[in-house]
């Protein structure tokens, strides 16, 4: 939601790059939405700019795994901007919103055939596992090379990470002074934290 007000806000002078993270790589069947999962989300919701997360109250599953939606993820990438900035807008809400399993296939097609995607291709791509190589990749450089361990996190000009859900001021002002000075700020000005 920040990242899209952003992109708008500055256009052609950022590029935001959007690339799987697995939160869980490894299916846990024990997996629940517990007291932990649910403070998280009422924090979340308490946030400005923050998408509508609803306590998972649903007769459908918890996502017990990430790979499946990165896998699809890329495959809605794979079919242009456009139509993975739609996807990617629809899985949240699916998820956060509708509270729907995400690792189901018949949850990922229907969100697929929402956000206007060439189902055929989507279908094939996520039945066939052709990405599955890719999202590992992404996300052991995201582990490895930036130490990431959990989303949202954001890589700056490939030099810094910014972890968690950070208000929009402070993306404004990073890319703000690397626009105005050509590098990354040492300090943000005021309680706003370093980078």
């Amino acid at each position: 939601m920040r990242l899209n007000k952003i992109q708008d806000e500055y256009g052609d002078k950022v590029d935001i790059e959007y690339r799987s993270f697995l939160l869980r790589p490894e299916p846990d069947p024990d997996c629940v939405f517990n007291d932990y999962r649910r403070a998280h989300w009422i924090n979340a919701n308490d946030q400005l700019e923050s998408g509508d997360f609803r306590m998972w109250e649903s007769d459908e599953k918890f996502p017990v795994c990430s790979i499946v939606s990165a896998e699809a993820g890329l495959a809605a990438r794979d079919q242009g901007k456009a139509f993975w900035d739609r996807f990617h807008l629809n899985l949240l809400t699916a998820f956060f919103t509708e509270n729907r399993n995400i690792s189901d296939a018949a949850v990922l097609m229907g969100v697929a055939e929402e956000s206007g995607l060439d189902v055929d291709s989507f279908r094939d791509d996520l039945e066939s596992g052709v990405n599955r190589r890719r999202v590992v990749e992404e996300y052991v450089e995201a582990v490895n090379r930036y130490g990431i361990s959990g989303i949202p996190s954001v890589v700056v000009n490939e030099e810094a990470v910014m972890v968690g859900a950070v208000p929009s001021e402070h993306y404004r002002h990073v890319i703000d002074n690397i626009l105005e000075t050509g590098v990354l700020p040492k300090k943000f000005s005021g309680d706003l934290p370093t980078v």
